[in-house]
């Protein structure tokens, strides 16, 4: 069976760039499709393919069974569909970028298939920076974000692999990571990043 990968860590930390850059490397990877409440990011490229429905639609689709794992991140609903990802993961490995309570559910499903890997910020003030830097948000909706990277922090155990984005050594990370990947994957990997 093809392999689940999973990336995650709290917000700012570079989940998404790391996942761009895996897919870059790796061609044969494939990702998820997720589904989110969320409004989509101006002069941003998602690393998944992505549908934005409404509160009542991602209820419905949740009730009726339709997602590998869903939760709520930031008051947002964000859900991997089940049927559409499963056929996805039928051709070859796949690669998601999700957030912590999710990874786990899937961690919980489908055990030793994944490789899940943790995204550490480099220090608190690294954290605390890249939320800030996420765009203009209320006093409250920051305190709220970095009280969810901090609690997303405290997960970081649950994951196989744990690794530090350092500040400006991106292609570092992205290099450590995608060994990994090789280093763990039944499939064949093999374009160097």
């Amino acid at each position: 069976m093809s392999p689940l990968i999973i990336i995650s860590g709290p917000a700012g930390v570079g989940k998404t760039t790391v996942a761009k850059a895996l897919l870059k490397t790796f061609p044969e990877l494939k990702t998820g499709v997720t589904y989110t409440t969320r409004k989509p990011r101006a002069l941003s490229t998602e690393d998944k393919k992505m549908y934005y429905v409404s509160r009542e639609e991602f209820e419905q689709r949740r009730d009726a069974n339709e997602f590998l794992e869903w939760a709520v991140v930031h008051g947002d609903y964000y859900g991997t569909h089940r049927a559409e990802t499963e056929k996805v993961m039928a051709l070859g490995p796949v690669l998601l970028n999700i957030d912590v309570q999710g990874a786990e559910q899937l961690m919980s499903v489908y055990k030793e298939r994944c490789i899940s890997i943790f995204l550490l910020p480099e220090s608190h003030e690294q954290m605390v920076d890249h939320i800030k830097n996420r765009g203009e948000m209320s006093e409250g909706n920051f305190q709220a974000r970095l009280k969810s990277a901090e609690f997303e922090l405290a997960k970081k155990d649950h994951f196989k692999y744990q690794i530090t984005n350092r500040e400006g050594k991106l292609n570092e990370t992205i290099a450590a990571i995608a060994e990994l990947v090789r280093a763990s994957s039944s499939a064949t990997l093999d374009k160097k990043p």
